[in-house]
């Protein structure tokens, strides 16, 4: 078995691609031995290596590698190979990674021509415990030496630094372990691939699974998930982990090289090694054109139980994570919401970056609480208190809950919250044109391939909704944004009746208030046997090129079906003659029309019709006109719009004929069907299919095993209807229902917690009922019985109301006017089956109908369809009662077309959940079956995956539980003293707290301009230095706060202290002596703080005593006046992310620092005056070209911008 896996693995990582700079890897002479080529870029100066596992019966676990190279390798790089750590029970791909980083680190500078020096490598070498005993290598996450230098990413990309990387010491390794654990701790699965504990490139995941997200399983349908599938968040860190605060800190350039994202979906709660290369590898996709995206095999892909692929937005969040993240991130430690920081960079970025704009103050109000939702979808770690630091894992993990879970809340294109009250299952775009374009043209939408090849009976009945729709004039929004070239409108040859559905050919309007001017074609001649256009008055040029699609009428129409004759342009090389394909007859107003010899209507193309030419071949041109695809559908009207819709759909085969040219032809891709399907319906279809917001599955169908599984959840009552189950809302609408229905039944004492009912609307109603859901904000048909969403008992009533708006019966007699001419299903009327809270008497109405207002009382259940089908191949089920059918209120059973419905118990959850809930504890311990019903384990509905649980759960593996939980070794220290209070901890210090007066100083009312979310955050920084201050020695700390006396948030006294513990050059600091001689214990400051804070720094003065200025022998950066004159203080310096801590460590630095502070000594104890200190600030500004905040004059001296006078 060893064997076999070391062999597999092999295998495996040969097939895959490999780590940069490796290839050629071949198996060894001996068993456990295998080879492989090393070169960076340069093929010619590749090195051999070699590794060998001694014990091959220890793999994949225990086993050990010994790594050597060829004779002719350069001495450094033997070297290194000799002292590669860390490979014990690694893989063979995982060993090939640490040979790639180790090799990468030793190979030449970017020019290509210079070797490291063996100075360079010293550190390199060293082991562990030597990083440990060194004291200068221990850094913290804000520190520049946290930097990492170049290093290859796995998917080939260098940074553009070109340091070396640094080795990681004990301080990396805890802030990474610490990181990683409040990620676990906060509930979510860890792994780690690659080196990230030795500060090298890594992949770092977090994941959960899907049943724990409350999300509804019609939602997991329609997001093509399921609940024991793992969300994953792979992030990836080329040149090493790098911290919140770092990340936060770099530019879009440096923040592009050091941190990668990607979401997906797997069945382990990790991805292998390969498999994150994988999705970092891109690659151009051959479905969009000017397309890429990563290596992962698709949604709607079956993929083998150890892999991973993209969830159906995975494309959306990618970017969104990878380009937003940091920048929200740092909003939101100013002290913003989530909701917040997203509202303030989406204005930030429609006005520019360089436009400073106050930030309102509901974005730092705090999020809606979704009841419905679980508690770790409400989670926040940058609300947990006491903390400083927080872990960027964790943080991406809950942003990305949030944008997945909550995905139809927002627009797939800009992120942007929607502006609407409506819900859906589905996401999409906003109202912009723009977002729909990029939708459509990047491939955000669903793969409308997929779709007709899995269920063309749902694209089937989407289409048809939208004809019916059209045909009425009844469509709300139109694909105004998807730049589409269509047919000119023309009058002579299609009409549209607004209101009455009537789409006709060959007839002039009667009643439409506006007529179109005919449309000027060309006039040509058409020979039918070689499909060729020729022009009788010849153009200066061909107005066509090929591609182009035209209409084509015959100037002696011979029947119906020649009204249009569309077709795409082939051939103009020998203008004026043209090349046509063979034209597409329309199937019009539910006619289907027999083609003509000369024209097909299923769209498979017989390229055998086209005779050859030859001189002897005598042409029949017949007289005919056309006109190209050109009218912008944008700028139409609304009814040519409508029109426009109809004359697009007619074009387009049938769902059976496309599923077959999709089945016979790979890539399964609609756009190479180039001579059938115009781009302008094939944009349509597209936006037909994208813009459904419901989730539709077809129960009835073709006979095959798929099908037969949905037959299961098939009801009786409604024969010769084609069952769909359908949901609408959002995707914790069914968690809201079940609520509503749990607070109900226990309220009221039910014994059945819901009931059922229809609910009926006209045709051309349904385009956007399944779009928007039920509600009653229009008004259709009256309001005799109030307010509310109608539902009827009887099917036949509910009928009544679905047969409204009908156009009559067909020229076949049995297929109504106004539907899609290529449907299979032919669908006349479509009724809705509703799961209803049991209330009836808390309804609007009753009887004769059910007026149910509250939304949440309802949920969408079936979709039951009339029709006809054209094909043999449609299989409507028969109406043969389920066998475990769901227990109904007997009151309140709802009637079919057939008699009584009988719903099978396998497809409403509702019942058994609330019942299991209400079900008594059994006072002794049950057994496990009796367990496993009482978590709702039958045979149709499977028990909840808990993480926790290991009977279900993927174990985290050894390897990442050792990198969360395990500790470097100490180095060996002297035996500790007997622990101390803090306080006296450090260096002695005269400076005793507590003793200033703070009568006698300059302090400052609160400011007018004070805003909430800047006091707010003024507090938290005020706090923060509170614990900062408790917790460390006085002597080692240097500052301090009288944080009792503190009453203005924009006013801090800030007392500096303790500046004996500075030595220059083994000297006492000029400062110290000069406070030591004047017996001054303290600097005391004020720091003053505008409303745009932390956007904007502090205004920084000292208070006494008085120090000699530049031109006098001082310095610290203490200008003539008070104030203190530092980069960071100004609009050029200042960053949002620093905290207050830091701040006045680095104006103690600052004042310690050369050119030495000194007191003066003429002045005593002397105090800065308000004025002279602004004075001085904006004098040093100016001097050194940096910027004054805005507000500044407000802020310093104390008077409203543009005032008079000063303090």
């Amino acid at each position: 078995m060893p064997r076999r896996q070391y062999v597999a693995d092999l295998q495996q990582a040969q097939s895959d691609l490999l780590p940069a700079g490796i290839h050629d890897l071949q198996t060894g002479e001996d068993d456990g031995q295998f080879e492989f080529l090393f070169s960076n870029g340069d093929p010619s100066s590749a090195i051999k290596v070699t590794a060998l596992i001694p014990e091959l019966s220890d793999y994949p676990k225990s086993h050990e590698y010994m790594i050597f190279s060829g004779e002719d390798a350069p001495p450094h790089i033997a070297k290194a190979l000799q002292n590669v750590r860390r490979t014990n029970g690694k893989t063979v791909f995982e060993l090939l990674d640490i040979v790639s980083v180790t090799l990468e680190k030793l190979s030449a500078d970017p020019d290509g021509d210079t070797e490291m020096p063996e100075s360079q490598l010293d550190y390199e070498d060293q082991s562990e415990e030597e990083n440990d005993f060194d004291d200068d290598d221990i850094y913290d996450s804000d520190h520049e030496a946290f930097q990492n230098g170049t290093t290859e990413t796995m998917s080939g990309a260098k940074s553009s630094s070109g340091a070396s990387m640094k080795p990681a010491d004990r301080a990396f390794r805890a802030r990474l372990r610490s990181d990683l654990r409040l990620a676990k701790e906060a509930g979510f699965k860890v792994g780690i691939l690659g080196h990230a504990l030795d500060g090298f490139n890594a992949f770092v995941t977090l994941s959960i699974r899907i049943s724990k997200l409350g999300i509804s399983e019609e939602a997991m349908e329609a997001w093509q998930v399921t609940a024991s599938d793992y969300l994953i968040l792979i992030l990836q860190f080329p040149n090493g982990y790098k911290t919140n605060e770092e990340l936060q800190g770099f530019d879009s350039i440096r923040l592009q090289s050091n941190i990668g994202i990607r979401v997906c979906a797997g069945k382990s709660y990790k991805p292998t090694l390969q498999e994150a290369i994988k999705a970092f590898t891109i690659i151009k996709k051959n479905a969009r054109d000017s397309l890429f995206t990563s290596d992962l095999p698709k949604p709607e892909e079956e993929v083998a139980e150890s892999s991973i692929k993209e969830t159906f937005i995975s494309k959306p969040l990618n970017g969104l994570l990878q380009e937003r993240l940091a920048t929200l991130l740092r909003f939101r430690s100013a002290g913003m919401s989530w909701s917040g920081a997203e509202e303030h960079y989406s204005n930030v970025s429609s006005t520019g970056s360089n436009v400073e704009q106050a930030v309102p103050d509901r974005c730092f109000e705090p999020d809606p609480v979704n009841p419905a939702l679980p508690q770790i979808m409400h989670a926040d770690h940058l609300a947990d208190r006491g903390r400083t630091t927080f872990s960027f894992p964790l943080l991406a993990m809950q942003f990305l809950l949030r944008h997945f879970v909550r995905c139809t809340e927002f627009c797939l294109v800009c992120h942007k919250k929607m502006n609407t009250e409506l819900e859906a299952i589905k996401p999409y775009v906003c109202e912009s044109e723009l977002c729909l374009y990029q939708y459509m043209t990047l491939g955000f939408g669903p793969s409308i391939e997929h779709e007709i090849l899995a269920q063309p009976y749902v694209v089937d009945l989407l289409i048809s909704f939208c004809y019916k729709s059209a045909v009425a004039c009844k469509l709300k929004e139109y694909p105004d944004g998807l730049s589409l070239a269509v047919p000119p409108s023309d009058p002579a040859c299609a009409v549209l009746e607004p209101y009455h559905g009537r789409y006709m050919y060959g007839t002039q309007p009667q009643t439409v208030a506006s007529v179109t001017s005919p449309v000027a074609g060309f006039h040509v001649g058409f020979d039918r046997d070689r499909l060729e256009l020729i022009f009788h008055n010849k153009p200066e040029r061909c107005p066509v090129k090929r591609g182009d699609w035209i209409v084509l009428k015959m100037s002696n129409q011979v029947s119906l079906q020649e009204a249009e004759l569309h077709c795409r342009v082939d051939e103009t090389s020998f203008f004026p003659t043209i090349t046509i394909s063979k034209p597409v007859v329309l199937n019009l107003g539910g006619n289907n029309i027999s083609a003509s010899p000369h024209a097909s209507t299923n769209g498979v193309s017989d390229q055998t019709t086209k005779k050859p030419a030859s001189p002897a071949a005598t042409s029949k041109w017949e007289e005919a006109s056309f006109t190209v695809y050109d009218q912008d559908f944008k700028s139409m009207t609304v009814s040519d719009k409508s029109s426009a819709i109809c004359r697009l759909l007619d074009t387009l085969p049938d769902v059976k004929t496309i599923q077959e040219y999709l089945t016979k032809n790979q890539p399964a891709d609609l756009k190479n069907w180039v001579e059938r399907i115009s781009p302008a319906a094939l944009s349509l279809l597209r936006w037909v299919i994208a813009s459904n917001r419901a989730c539709i599955i077809q129960v009835d169908g073709d006979n095959d095993a798929s099908s037969a599984l949905k037959k299961e959840e098939r009801l009786s009552g409604m024969a010769n209807h084609m069952q769909f189950r359908f949901a609408m809302g959002a995707p914790d609408k069914e968690q809201r229902f079940l609520n509503e229905a749990r607070k109900t039944t226990n309220r009221l004492n039910l014994a059945v917690p819901t009931i059922f009912a229809w609910h009926g609307s006209p045709l051309h109603n349904w385009h956007m009922i399944i779009r928007e859901g039920l509600h009653f904000k229009n008004t259709d048909h009256g309001r005799a019985y109030g307010h509310g969403v109608y539902h009827a008992l009887d099917a036949t009533t509910s009928s009544g109301y679905a047969s409204m708006g009908g156009m009559g019966i067909g020229v076949n007699g049995d297929v109504p006017k106004g539907t899609w001419g290529s449907s299979v299903l032919r669908i006349s009327s479509a009724l809705a089956l509703n799961e209803i809270v049991n209330a009836p008497a808390e309804f609007v109405s009753s009887k004769p109908y059910y007026v149910v207002a509250q939304l949440d009382w309802i949920q969408t259940r079936y979709l039951f369809v009339s029709c006809k089908p054209a094909q043999d191949t449609v299989q409507i089920g028969n109406d043969t009662p389920p066998q475990n059918a769901l227990t109904q209120d007997a009151s309140r059973i709802p009637t079919g077309t057939s008699g009584s419905v009988v719903i099978p118990a396998a497809a409403i959850k509702t019942h058994r959940m609330i019942r299991n809930e209400r079900r008594p504890p059994s006072p002794h311990n049950p057994s496990p079956l009796k367990k496993l019903k009482a978590l709702g384990g039958y045979r149709d509905q499977p028990i909840p995956i808990d993480d926790d649980d290991d009977t279900d759960s993927i174990m985290t593996t050894a390897s990442d539980t050792g990198a969360l939980f395990g500790e470097d070794p100490l180095p060996p220290t002297e035996p500790s003293p007997p622990p101390t209070p803090a306080k006296l901890l450090g260096p002695p210090t005269d400076y005793i707290p507590g003793q200033l007066d703070f009568s006698t100083l300059p302090l400052m009312p609160l400011p007018t301009y004070a805003t909430s979310h800047t006091t707010k955050r003024l507090m938290k920084e005020l706090q923060s230095c509170a614990r900062v201050q408790d917790a460390t020695p006085l002597a080692d700390l240097g500052w301090s706060i009288d944080v009792a006396k503190i009453e203005n948030a924009y006013q801090w006294i800030v007392e500096l202290h303790s500046f004996h513990t500075f030595e220059i050059k083994g000297k006492k600091l000029p400062l110290a002596v000069d406070m030591a001689k004047q017996g001054v214990k303290s600097v005391v400051m004020e720091v003053r703080f505008n409303k745009d804070f932390p956007f904007s720094p502090p205004y920084v003065r000292v208070i006494t005593p008085r120090f000699l200025g530049f031109n006098q022998g001082g310095g610290g950066h203490i200008v003539l006046g008070g104030a203190m004159c530092m980069e960071l203080l100004t609009n050029t310096g200042w960053s949002s992310v620093s905290s207050m801590e830091s701040v006045l460590m680095q104006i103690r630095l600052a004042i310690a620092s050369e050119p030495f502070a000194r007191l003066d000594v003429h002045a005593g104890r002397g105090s800065y005056g308000t004025g002279e200190a602004a004075d001085g600030y904006v004098r040093a500004c100016q001097t050194h070209g940096w910027k004054v905040p805005e507000g500044f004059r407000e802020m310093a001296y104390g008077v409203p911008e543009g005032g008079g006078g000063r303090l």
